[in-house]
């Protein structure tokens, strides 16, 4: 009985040693993607809206009834925010401006990216 008690106790010891290591799989670098950011051909009706969208309609979309009144859900709206370049300061955080979204995480870098293009290529309604 002592003997059965003992192998079974080796066993035990074994699966439970055996399920607590894993094999850490090898990550080659050079297979992993490159993520870039292509700002080439940044347009309003598809890149800009995407980002504000997913972003900042929650609260400035009409009716506005978060958002201090700011609505950006139009173009015509959002035109004078990004003429006055306020538009990139408050979703690039910049010091001294309203950071947004507010409550939430700063926008991605690829999105900041996009947007600063867009208002420097004019904010053209394409």
């Amino acid at each position: 009985m002592r003997r059965f008690t003992m192998i079974a106790l080796a066993i035990i010891t074994v699966c439970i040693w055996a399920g607590c290591t894993y094999k850490k799989e090898v990550t080659d670098m050079a297979t992993l993607p490159i993520v870039t950011c292509d700002t080439t051909n940044v347009r309003y009706s598809v890149e800009i809206v995407g980002i504000l969208s997913a972003n900042c309609y929650s609260c400035h979309a009409a009716p506005a009834s978060f958002g201090g009144g700011n609505i950006l859900s139009t173009y015509n709206n959002l035109k004078p925010y990004a003429n006055s370049n306020l538009l990139y300061h408050v979703v690039n955080q910049t010091p001294g401006y309203d950071p947004m979204p507010k409550g939430a995480a700063k926008l991605v870098s690829c999105d900041i990216a996009k947007i600063r293009t867009w208002i420097r290529n004019g904010a053209p309604n394409n």
